[in-house]
């Protein structure tokens, strides 16, 4: 009986929800409540002082290498290629395909080791750069951290590699737990090192992270067909078409950052805290778009890059239609509930010491204005996907600039009659640019599957 209501609900769940959607979203929450375990891990063992300043700027520029070479470009193209050339080459051992994830993870983890080994020579000069108001101490502080930071994104450039082997195979739970797993490292680091080692716990904890990170997804890639080997087959056609997609992303990666930058430079213009009330409503308005729309696409993108390389239009169009109702009805209703809880959030969560009444007046107001992008916002993750699985990069970006266009007129236009309410609406106006120019720019794309294509390699090298 009770297997059987499980069966039924599990089909009927399907039917809305792509497969590994829930787990994807329950893994994510999970994530999250990390995340806030070590803020309050770092608040409690730190403060908010020197230590953590000098270990928060160490990150920047190893992330950003990282996300700029290996992130930011390899989640578009990966999986509609991997999963053409399974098409392709319907052998036993799918050859074609695990050679280019073979070449792929190698280049990832080759690139990322070279830029790290630049990084820690010129760890010193890079101080100037990101915290010039340092300190002799802190300077020298930061550099130490900032050496010992740059082993954690070769690790990470693996584990990026294989977590897309993961989404083509549709194995959720490795590919979902790696995020909490190196929060997980970087709280316990913290917790059994700190009297010791003080600040550098924390890095030892994100380093032993790291490792948890690709740990899991080796657990999870140890289970399926695809075998971990480092190997060069670059003079491929599907490598050569990997770049030639992973290129706009890459050159696109900055427009996020800067759309947050430009933020920060107008919050700076108003009351003192606005930067603060900021970061903390975007924050909060970020949950439900992971929870729900970052889920959803990611669940749907290889069901929707299948079709693609099985020239299945009318599939392609019916899995990228019901998850874009669903993403739509569920995110509206996630955006109305923190419109309307959004002050209640802020003063439980954040509120007490000296986040005063005001800090929560002002925050919350914030995140009600911010709850209208919720829907917009979650909907162009997986737009944006149905584009990747058509081996298509650059119209997602190209709508990008033009929401960060849109995003600068409507914040400088407002800004002087509405003050710091300008930013969260200049964001759900371009985030509504970037769905509608995404939604129109779609349908040509799916009338194009199923017709003549040139294919990727279908040999192995």
């Amino acid at each position: 009986m009770i297997r059987r209501l499980v069966l039924t609900t599990r089909r009927a769940t399907e039917r809305v929800l792509p497969r590994g959607a829930i787990l994807l979203s329950v893994l994510t929450f999970a994530g999250y409540a990390m995340g806030l375990v070590r803020d309050r891990t770092f608040a409690r063992t730190f403060g908010a002082g020197t230590e953590l300043d000098a270990y928060n700027a160490a990150f920047i520029l190893p992330e950003l290498a990282l996300d700029v070479l290996v992130a930011g470009g390899l989640a578009a193209p990966f999986v509609p290629i991997f999963l053409s050339l399974r098409r392709n080459d319907p052998g036993a051992h799918d050859e074609a395909a695990e050679a280019f994830g073979q070449t792929i993870l190698t280049l990832a983890v080759t690139v990322m080791a070279i830029s790290a080994v630049f990084l820690f020579i010129l760890a010193p000069v890079t101080v100037n750069v990101i915290a010039p108001g340092f300190d002799p101490p802190a300077r020298e502080m930061y550099t130490s951290l900032f050496r010992l930071m740059c082993a954690t994104p070769i690790l990470f450039a693996a584990s990026i590699a294989l977590g897309e082997v993961l989404v083509a195979d549709r194995r959720f739970l490795f590919y979902g737990l790696a995020p909490l797993m190196y929060n997980l490292g970087i709280v316990l680091g913290t917790l059994l090192f700190a009297n010791r080692f003080g600040i550098f716990a924390a890095a030892i904890g994100a380093l032993f992270g790291a490792v948890l990170h690709l740990g899991i997804r080796v657990v999870g890639i140890r289970r399926s067909a695809f075998r971990i080997r480092f190997r060069m087959a670059v003079r491929t056609a599907a490598v050569r078409e990997f770049l030639w997609l992973m290129l706009p992303k890459m050159l696109a990666h900055p427009i996020e950052p800067l759309v947050f930058l430009y933020f920060t430079a107008v919050a700076t213009r108003f009351a003192s805290g606005s930067v603060s009330s900021i970061s903390f409503a975007r924050n909060f308005q970020s949950v439900p778009v992971s929870l729900i729309g970052v889920s959803i696409a990611i669940a749907a993108f290889p069901v929707l890059s299948a079709a693609e390389a099985a020239g299945d239009r009318a599939g392609f169009a019916k899995v990228l239609g019901r998850n874009l109702a669903t993403t739509a009805i569920v995110t509206t209703a996630a955006a109305i509930a923190l419109f309307v809880l959004s002050t209640l959030l802020i003063r439980v969560l954040l509120g007490g010491g000296a986040f005063d009444a005001n800090d929560i007046a002002v925050t919350g107001g914030l995140l009600a204005v911010f709850a209208l992008s919720v829907p917009f916002e979650s909907l162009t993750h997986l737009l944006a996907r149905g584009f990747y699985a058509t081996h298509n990069t650059i119209i997602p970006v190209l709508s990008s600039l033009a929401g960060l266009i849109v995003i600068v007129v409507v914040g400088e236009s407002l800004a002087p009659s509405l003050g710091i309410t300008a930013i969260p609406l200049a964001f759900t106006a371009g985030s509504l640019t970037k769905v509608a120019l995404l939604a129109v720019a779609i349908g040509p794309r799916v009338r194009r599957i199923g017709l003549s294509r040139p294919a990727v390699s279908r040999q192995a090298p």
